[in-house]
């Protein structure tokens, strides 16, 4: 079976002058029915009038969470309980709209020489068979890798650099985990980016799975990230348009004349931070999350 995964991916060359170029994770995708018939699914349930009722008047709902620390040896922990616990508080604060909170239920240690490059390699079968191997049924893990040995690549032509954040199956019951890198689990956006994938939500400049957003306010719920809430995003290959100082896009549109407007702080975009607006997700974002927190694929993960 072959399910969506999603990366965080991180992309810079210089040659010469200084240029950037980013690899999205639509390079690393793959999707099938599955994926659509989830989405379909989560926007079925959005339809229900009586779920949006509940859900509102709702509480919270728990996810025990557990921590597996994968390095070569076990001499000693390579993650502190501090570090994992800072990144668990910021990750409640991210979902705290949408009616979510997280706790510490176990920390573990895995020996193995496997880093977060190699388990993404043969089309993730690794990754597939280790979390066949290490997932457990009844909470999620979220597995912390190290990288490989440099993140650059110098050569006579330059110097090309990349490295890969984390990544999560798209609202799958063929794991139970989200992957993050050792390095980047203290990053708010990153773990909550993943966190994002894995409870159902697109990159905001999703376009392979249901076709190119648009500014036809009657197409948003079938097109890009299916929710319209989240404005049309042309993708991180038109950063150049991005002003950092007021954290919007200027001077880009398409060829009706539309101007982009994307949201530069949204957790599931690709955009660096801008420090006079703290990341988030729309409404429409939380919602969906809700709801696949409430699928049986998610709930079994959840305790009362």
């Amino acid at each position: 079976m072959r399910i969506t995964l999603c990366l965080v991916f991180f992309w810079g060359t210089l040659l010469g002058q200084n240029q950037e170029i980013k690899s999205w994770c639509n390079l690393n995708c793959e999707y099938t029915s599955e994926d659509r018939a989830n989405s379909d699914l989560i926007h079925l349930r959005m339809e229900d009038e009586e779920v949006r009722k509940r859900l509102k008047s709702s509480g919270f709902t728990k996810f025990p969470l557990r921590i597996a620390i994968v390095q070569s040896d076990t001499n000693y922990i390579e993650q502190s309980e501090l570090q994992i616990r800072t990144a668990i508080t910021e990750l409640n604060k991210s979902f705290e709209e949408a009616k979510m909170v997280f706790y510490l239920a176990q920390i573990d240690v895995i020996k193995a020489d496997l880093v977060l490059e190699e388990i993404s390699n043969n089309g993730h079968n690794i990754y597939d068979t280790f979390s066949d191997r290490y997932d457990k049924s009844d909470m999620i893990t979220i597995y912390l890798f190290g990288h490989e040995g440099s993140f650059c690549d110098i050569s006579e032509r330059g110097i090309s650099c990349a490295k890969t954040g984390g990544f999560s199956y798209i609202l799958s019951d063929r794991t139970n985990n989200v992957v993050m890198s050792k390095t980047d689990f203290s990053d708010v956006k990153i773990l909550a980016h993943e966190f994002g994938h894995f409870f159902g939500l697109y990159h905001t400049f999703e376009q392979h799975l249901f076709g190119k957003d648009t500014f036809d306010p009657n197409a948003c719920y079938n097109s890009g990230d299916r929710l319209c809430d989240t404005p049309v995003d042309p993708g991180t290959a038109f950063e150049i348009y991005i002003n950092y100082s007021t954290c919007e896009m200027v001077g880009l549109k398409d060829e009706l004349g539309n101007e982009y407007k994307p949201l530069i702080n949204n957790y599931m975009s690709y955009y660096k931070p801008c420090y006079l607006k703290e990341y988030q997700f729309t409404a429409e974002q939380n919602l969906v999350m809700q709801i696949a927190a409430e699928l049986p694929m998610r709930r079994r993960l959840s305790r009362n």
